[in-house]
Formats: structure tokens, C-alpha cells, sequence
């Protein structure tokens, strides 16, 4: 219980300070890290984008994931991966990324869209998810999004149900295909996007928020340059 207190201390101070002492995550790099945060707790990298890394995800996949693209393109798939949830899966040999779990994010226990999916030979296999949670459940079968004035339904998904003491959450993984790639930057550049989950007959409504749309579009970056 106290490392996890340190830990998260340790977070809300780095997003609301950032010393003038601070280094390049790696040669070229924009990214810089809070060289005396790091003096401190060498386990987090703080860095200048509002994000952290693990020093041990950083040298066991993360180092090996950018290594082998120029200093910018690298810049772009790690500023897009550190808003995300990222981690290694030993056994399949991949990263799989998912919504930011940081309460602060607030996407835990909240409906949601994001990217989910994993990165896999420098090669991201991305989906669009799309979330709902709540107290109870509503048996999702189909959603509707009205995007400033243009309207946009999906019918007959699979929804996946995951529940926890808290909340249950019902979500559909839709492949990032030609038409999500249309989609993504009208939900991004929209003044507000509504999403709703319909059951029968329950619906459940949310309003995409600055911090999904931020998260989309740096994310659009980390998959480009990862194609």
C-alpha cells in the first residue's frame, strides 16, 4: 500500500511540475525526461508530454520498439502509446494497448471510446472500442453516434461483458477499417459527439470528451507510423 502511494505522489507531481533539469528520452528526441524526478525514483521516467514510463517497460520493449525509426517517427509512436494502458505479453511477444486505467483519465468505470488492439513486429493492429459502463447492464446490441449533424449507426455487434464489483462495462472491438478511419477525425474535430448504446429497449448515452479526443488523435500517429 505505501509503494503504490509513492508511486501515484510521485505521478501528480510530475504532470504538475517539470523541472529545468531534464535530458532526451533517447538521441533526437523531443520527449525529455525530469532528470531529478528521475534522481529520485528511477523506477518512472516523468517526461515533458504529461506521461510517464516504466524504466523497466523502457529497457525491456519499449527501448526495441522506436530503435529502429528516426528520432521523430519514434517521438510519434511513443507519444501516442504513453496516453494509453500498455503492457507485455510474454506470451505471445507483443504489447497490447488499451484505455488509460489512471483514475485521472477518467475512463475506469466511465463509457468510452478508444484504441485497443496490440503492436506485434513493429506492426500496430489497431480496433476502435467502443464502451459502455454502468451501474447495471443494458445488453448492448447496437450503437448510434450524432457527430455535430451527421449521424452514424452500427447494427448486430457482438458486445463482450466484463463486470466488477463497481460497474459492469459491455464493449464491441470494431477493426480499424476504411470506414472507422472516416470516423475517427469527424469524432475529433467535432464540437460534440454523442454516442449511444442501445439495448431492448434500455439506451445509455455519453459525450465524447476532450481527453478521448486527445488520446484518438495521438494515437492516429502512433499507428501511422507504425503500418
Amino acid at each position: 500500500m505505501k509503494r503504490i502511494i509513492v508511486v501515484y505522489l510521485f505521478l501528480c507531481f510530475s504532470t504538475a511540475v517539470f523541472s529545468q533539469n531534464k535530458a532526451p528520452l533517447f538521441q533526437g528526441s523531443k520527449l525529455l525526461i525530469d532528470a531529478d524526478l528521475y534522481k529520485i525514483n528511477k523506477e518512472q521516467m516523468a517526461l515533458n508530454n504529461g506521461t510517464s514510463i516504466k524504466t523497466s517497460d523502457w529497457n525491456g520493449y519499449l527501448k526495441k520498439l522506436v530503435s529502429g525509426f528516426p528520432a521523430s517517427t519514434a517521438d510519434s509512436i511513443l507519444e501516442g502509446l504513453t496516453l494509453y494502458h500498455y503492457e507485455w505479453d510474454k506470451v505471445e511477444r507483443m504489447i497490447r494497448f488499451d484505455a488509460d486505467r489512471n483514475p485521472a483519465a477518467n475512463y475506469n468505470g466511465h463509457s468510452y471510446i478508444c484504441f485497443s488492439g496490440f503492436i506485434k513486429d513493429s506492426k500496430a493492429i489497431p480496433f476502435v472500442k467502443f464502451n459502455y459502463s454502468g451501474s447495471d447492464w443494458i445488453y448492448a446490441n447496437r450503437i448510434k453516434l450524432v457527430c455535430d449533424d451527421a449521424t452514424f449507426e452500427y447494427d448486430s455487434l457482438k458486445f463482450y461483458t466484463l463486470g466488477t464489483t463497481e460497474y459492469v462495462s459491455e464493449y464491441v472491438l470494431m477493426s480499424y477499417n476504411a470506414e472507422m478511419q472516416d470516423l475517427i477525425p469527424k469524432i475529433i474535430n467535432s464540437k460534440e459527439t454523442i454516442i449511444r448504446f442501445y439495448g431492448d429497449p434500455i439506451y445509455s448515452d455519453f459525450v465524447v470528451t476532450n481527453r478521448m479526443k486527445l488520446d484518438l488523435k495521438e494515437f492516429m500517429k502512433t499507428i501511422k507510423a507504425l503500418q
